[in-house]
């Protein structure tokens, strides 16, 4: 081996032995940060952090609403377990054989939005451009039959909800519809399971990250406070 190629690879060595230590460094200074702050206090300004997000990044969702005001709001995800993820792979190489190979399927998570608007909740969703492509409305009487529960987190879903807080809960909501109920998984923090262009895997921000956690929390409260069968128990009201 050249001592060109050993210089090339001790160097690559030291960039990335660099930056995994400025990660940690960071990783670790942010979560002293984030236990020791007074999450509580903090939920007194969800009003404030939930309307600043809605005029800036994600105003589209205000402006999807129209006149309709939004009350709280959460992201929400597919329970998309390993199995779904290996039936929708069998199904997309169907769907792709079908065509001969001439077109490639691929079945793709999008960006959904829960929002409490008065009485109602309405699920957004989107598609792979980002544009609203559904927009689902849930009455009283839906919300009544619908069920809220928490569930364990493990894998993927547990290595996302940890990357905004050591405390974020996950849950799953059941909302009916005249067909087959539909099934969201949400967190008490604003939780993309999955890699989107709309957040990045891991924020340094500390401002952001509590107020990602206030709205989240917030929403579950008010969820709760007028649908008793959706209340569950979220981390900053313990």
């Amino acid at each position: 081996m050249s001592i060109q190629v050993v210089l090339i690879i001790v160097a690559v060595v030291l960039v990335y032995g660099g930056i995994f230590y400025f990660t940690y460094a960071k990783k670790k200074k942010l979560k002293e940060a984030m236990q020791n702050i007074d999450f509580k206090s903090e939920l007194q300004k969800a009003e404030t952090y939930r309307d600043n997000f809605l005029d800036g990044e994600y105003d589209y969702l205000k402006k999807q609403m129209g006149s309709l005001p939004i009350d709280a709001f959460n992201f929400a995800n597919l329970d998309y377990g390993n199995k779904s993820a290996i039936k929708d792979g069998l199904k997309d190489s169907l769907k792709s054989a079908a065509t001969l190979g001439t077109v490639r399927y691929q079945t793709v998570q999008t960006p959904k939005y829960l929002l409490l608007s008065g009485d109602e909740l309405h699920l957004l969703d989107t598609d792979t451009e980002g544009d609203i492509s559904n927009h689902l409305v849930f009455n009283g009487e839906r919300l009544a039959q619908a069920t809220l529960e928490e569930i364990p987190q493990k894998g993927t879903m547990q290595a996302f909800a940890k990357q905004k807080g050591d405390n974020v809960k996950a849950y799953r909501i059941s909302l009916p519809t005249e067909g087959k109920s539909i099934e969201l998984i949400l967190f008490s923090a604003l939780v993309f399971t999955y890699a989107t262009t709309t957040t990045s895997m891991f924020s340094m921000n500390t401002q952001k990250l509590i107020q990602e956690n206030v709205i989240a929390n917030d929403f579950l409260l008010r969820l709760g406070e007028k649908y008793p069968n959706l209340k569950v128990s979220v981390p900053f009201a313990s």
